[in-house]
């Protein structure tokens, strides 16, 4: 090896590290962030409209053998709009569908853009199918874009609206109630009189938007055995350890997704298939959920 070339390696590998100032490792961890933070939003448009099909048993103590086994199809948060097209809530309809239940609940934000979207969504909805009845509740987008407006929209595609309001099926003399609530922030349910001469031994399925509507319940010693809602996207992008970052809701991660209880009430928070605000999700596939209501 030449003198000089071999004095110059020497040196090189002799001369000590170079120092970062505080300003360049700002600078490069910001721009990493920034890449890592892309490359997330990305891969979250990419798959934010990989519906999931989740399939829940709820243990009801007093479901007559009547009702063992009925099924309920949700589809919550559909947010036609700008980021929630046609095909795809055409695909979710199909989906339900596929399953075949015996009941179809659609809990409420029906668009996300503007009233401009709602007859067009309704009118994709009316290809919905289930043996017993399709019924439908508001949410707070519903009233963003006028909640009669939604609601005559819904009934012209074969919902039965229940907001606050209940209807009874019966089987063999049997009953089950389903109820359905007005959105928790900007509507208005009187609890007491929704519940009014409700007998105290058959079982009660509410739909809420909104799962904190569960606190009303427990507020007013108003017993119900379950309750199907959405509103809370699962907070569409949770990280690790943490979960969701943002959550639509006045109690952080307790009633965020999924199946939950206060008491021996249970509330179920679907993620919902549409999004807003960022047409992406992380950790939080869009979802329709099966229900399937079995004796405790």
């Amino acid at each position: 090896m030449p003198n000089s070339l071999y004095a110059g390696l020497k040196q090189n590998l002799l001369r000590p590290p170079r120092q970062w100032t505080r300003r360049e490792v700002i600078k490069l961890s910001a721009a990493s962030m920034a890449t890592i933070g892309l490359g997330c939003l990305g891969y979250g448009s990419a798959v934010r409209k990989n519906v999931e099909i989740s399939r829940v048993e709820v243990r009801i103590t007093n479901l007559p053998a009547e009702f063992n086994g009925l099924t309920i199809a949700q589809m919550s948060d559909i947010h036609h709009g700008p980021y929630t097209g046609l095909d795809y809530i055409s695909h979710c309809v199909e989906i339900v569908n596929g399953m075949n239940a015996d009941i179809v609940a659609l809990t409420g934000d029906f668009t996300f853009g503007g009233r401009r979207y709602l007859e067009p969504c309704a009118e994709v909805l009316k290809g919905l199918k289930a043996r017993v009845g399709l019924y439908a509740v508001l949410g707070n987008h519903d009233y963003y874009v006028g909640a009669g407006h939604v609601a005559r929209a819904l009934k012209n595609a074969g919902c039965d609206m229940l907001v606050d309001a209940q209807d009874r099926l019966e089987y063999h003399g049997a009953r089950l109630w389903l109820l359905g609530v007005d959105d928790l922030l900007y509507g208005y349910t009187d609890v007491n009189r929704l519940m009014r001469d409700l007998p105290q031994d058959e079982p009660r399925i509410v739909l809420s938007h909104n799962p904190d509507f569960i606190e009303e319940f427990a507020v007013k010693r108003k017993q119900i055995d379950l309750m199907i809602s959405g509103h809370t996207h699962g907070g569409q992008i949770r990280l690790p350890l943490i979960g969701a970052p943002q959550i639509s809701s006045d109690y952080g991660q307790r009633y965020a997704i999924g199946l939950n209880h206060k008491g021996p009430m249970q509330v179920y928070t679907s993620r919902g298939i549409g999004t807003i605000l960022l047409p992406t999700r992380f950790d939080c596939p869009p979802e329709i959920v099966l229900f399937t209501l079995r004796q405790a």
